[in-house]
C-alpha cells in the first residue's frame, strides 16, 4: 500500500483494517483480502480485484448509470460528482428515491483513480447495525497494471471494537467480495441478465407414482 493512501485512511478517512477471510475462501475467489489494522487498533477491510479491462471502462462501471445497472444493481441511478449520490436496490420493483433503496453519498472523486463514499440510507431490513455502518466510509481505488488490466481496490474503513463493528465487518467481508466477483464476471461473460438472475428457481417435478400393483 502507498503512503499516499496510508495518510489518505489515517487522516481523511480515520480508519483501519484486519483479515478475516479463511484460507480455503481466498484460494476459491479470485479477491484478494489484503485488511490491517492500524496503528490505534482500527480495522480496515481492504480487498483487491484485477479486471481484464482498461481503467477508463472499469471507472465508467462505477460512475455511470448504464454501467452501474450491467453488474451491480437491477436498479440505479449514478450522479458522479462530489455530493452526488450513487443509488441502488436488489429489488428489481424498488423505486429510485423511495426510502427502500440503498444511497451512498460520493465524499470524493478524482476521476479514473479514486472514488470515496458513505452511506446515508440503507433498506428498512437489514442484517447488520446501520448507525455503526454509517460511521465508516469506502474508498475505492483503480490502476493500470500489467496488460493492460485494471486493479480494483477497496478500503472500508472505521471499524472499532464492538459486537455492532464486527457484525458490519462480517457482512461487508463477505459482501464486498461478492461484489467485486460480478464486477470480474462482468468482464468475461458480459452485463447482467438481471431478470434471469433474480428469476425464482423452477421447481423440479416428480414424475407421478404408479399405481401399486394388485
Amino acid at each position: 500500500m502507498s503512503v499516499i493512501r496510508k495518510l489518505l485512511l489515517a487522516g481523511v478517512a480515520g480508519v483501519s483494517m484486519a483479515v478475516v477471510a479463511t484460507a480455503s475462501a481466498q484460494q476459491a475467489s479470485p479477491v484478494t483480502d489484503s485488511s490491517f489494522v492500524l496503528p490505534g487498533g482500527e480495522r480496515v477491510l481492504e480487498l483487491s480485484v484485477v479486471v481484464p479491462a482498461p481503467i477508463d471502462a472499469v471507472w465508467a462501471l462505477f460512475t455511470t448509470t448504464e454501467g452501474w445497472t450491467s453488474w451491480a444493481a437491477p436498479v440505479g441511478r449514478v450522479d458522479a460528482r462530489v455530493g452526488g449520490v450513487i443509488e441502488s436496490s436488489y429489488d428489481p420493483a424498488a423505486a429510485l428515491g423511495s426510502s427502500t433503496t440503498i444511497r451512498n453519498e460520493i465524499v470524493a472523486l478524482v476521476p479514473r483513480r479514486l472514488l470515496v463514499i458513505r452511506n446515508v440510507q440503507a433498506p428498512p431490513s437489514t442484517s447488520f447495525d446501520v448507525p455503526t455502518f454509517q460511521r465508516l466510509q469506502t474508498a475505492l481505488w483503480f490502476e493500470t497494471v500489467e496488460g493492460g488490466n485494471t486493479r480494483v481496490t477497496l478500503d472500508n474503513a472505521g471499524y472499532r471494537e464492538g459486537a455492532a463493528y464486527d457484525g458490519v465487518y462480517r457482512h461487508f467481508l463477505a459482501g464486498n467480495r461478492w461484489t467485486f466477483e460480478q464486477l470480474l464476471r462482468r468482464f468475461i461473460a458480459g452485463p447482467v441478465d438481471w431478470a434471469k438472475m433474480l428469476a425464482p428457481p423452477k421447481r423440479e417435478t416428480k414424475p407421478a407414482a404408479e399405481p401399486a400393483a394388485k
